[in-house]
């Protein structure tokens, strides 16, 4: 699952000017203002003014840069924050600023190394430690991030997004009840903070608390009713209580706001999957591979959708797909061996149960399967202590 985080980018006050300052009033207001257009007007003045001293000039450098990412406008940043940086080196704010800019590029090692050079100078600075730990939530390192969102809250414990993405970190760890103290956090600092009513639900969701999860979701449309994502996490907890009908409705306000979002076309295809309504499973899982031919998931569960139609060839070449993109995808792995097992196929039924096992030694059904591939080849004892230590995991294998 991607993580969601919450990128805050900081603005550093300058100072402002004194009787005689070139720079007027106005000017600084809107260059630590919140208003993007008005911050790059202002501190674009400030910037040029030769009254301007390298220190500010970095300071109002940094801010229009900020504000340039803020209306996506990446290209423009960066040339700003490298002179901000070159103006002074102590301009923590430059080098976390800059830090995002790569990390939104995709540039990882350079986000990284900004973040720590941005430590080093200023050990104070709770955004340095709060976007470092950013990235190590995005590379799959939730203690490491978690561990900077330490240290930034115990600097600055008045900024909302930190808890908020310190309560992911801790859903990444599977902590959920972790997670939902520091979206609890989040939503107190700032009550329509929308990201964190979705994050706590989908924390609920993971505890199966569905009404608690649904009523954060109301909240966060409410906030903002156009977030797709939103209507699919609400999808998702009405499925999980039984409630078809409104999941349905609330994928397909999800892909009516982002009809490109692969993602929610395989959700809804579950649910037609598990309402035996195959057909039109398939034809969400085939419009999920037309939008983004890159999800496993998309080809396993056409696979096993065709599989239950009899249709074995199309499912297994599916599963081929799957593995293809995901060659440590388990059940995609035991899937393909049953449908090999029903064409007949036992020895490479058998060698893809072996890689099921492999990978999850604790999955009953697989070795349940194993042990009927190899009866069907004539190993009738080694079939049998596979049915019977399959069953001896799960008294229901194969009933």
């Amino acid at each position: 699952m991607q993580r969601r985080v919450w990128f805050a980018f900081c603005v550093l006050v300058l100072g402002l000017p004194g009787p005689a300052g070139a720079q007027t009033d106005q000017q600084f207001r809107q260059c630590n203002g919140a208003d993007p257009a008005l911050a790059i007007i202002g501190c674009t003045a400030i910037i040029d003014s030769r009254d301007s001293l390298p220190p500010l000039r970095s300071r109002a450098l940094s801010n229009r840069a900020i504000a340039y990412l803020n209306r996506g406008q990446p290209e423009r940043a960066l040339p700003d924050f490298d002179r901000a940086i070159m103006l002074d080196g102590k301009n923590s704010i430059a080098l976390v600023g800059r830090g995002n800019y790569f990390q939104m590029q995709g540039n990882g090692e350079r986000a990284l190394a900004d973040y720590n050079q941005a430590i080093s100078i200023n050990s104070k600075d709770a955004s340095a430690f709060s976007q470092r730990g950013n990235f190590y939530l995005l590379q799959g390192e939730p203690e490491r991030a978690i561990s900077d969102y330490d240290q930034s809250i115990a600097l600055d414990p008045k900024i909302a997004s930190t808890f908020s993405n310190r309560g992911e970190a801790y859903r990444a760890i599977g902590n959920n009840d972790r997670a939902l103290q520091n979206f609890d956090a989040a939503i107190k600092l700032d009550p329509k903070f929308v990201n964190a009513y979705d994050s706590r639900g989908l924390a609920l969701t993971d505890k199966n608390e569905f009404d608690r999860a649904i009523g954060d979701f109301d909240q966060a449309l409410k906030l903002d009713p156009k977030l797709a994502p939103v209507y699919s996490h609400r999808a998702i907890a009405y499925e999980g209580k039984g409630a078809h009908d409104r999941a349905l409705a609330d994928f397909a306000e999800a892909i009516r706001l982002e009809p490109n979002e692969a993602s929610t076309y395989v959700s809804r295809g579950n649910i037609y999957q598990d309402q035996n309504n195959l057909d039109r499973a398939i034809e969400d899982y085939s419009q999920a591979i037309r939008v983004d031919a890159k999800i496993p998931d998309a080809f396993n569960n056409r696979g096993t959708a065709y599989a239950k139609k009899g249709d074995l060839d199309h499912a297994i070449a599916d599963y081929d797909a799957a593995l293809r993109i995901d060659p440590k995808l388990a059940n995609a792995y035991g899937n393909r061996g049953l449908a090999l097992v029903k064409a007949g196929q036992f020895a490479r039924a058998v060698a893809d149960f072996n890689q099921a096992l492999m990978q999850n030694p604790k999955d009953a059904l697989s070795l349940y399967n194993r042990g009927v591939a190899k009866q069907k080849m004539g190993d009738t004892v080694g079939g049998d202590i596979d049915v019977i230590n399959a069953r001896g995991m799960d008294p229901n294998v194969g009933r």
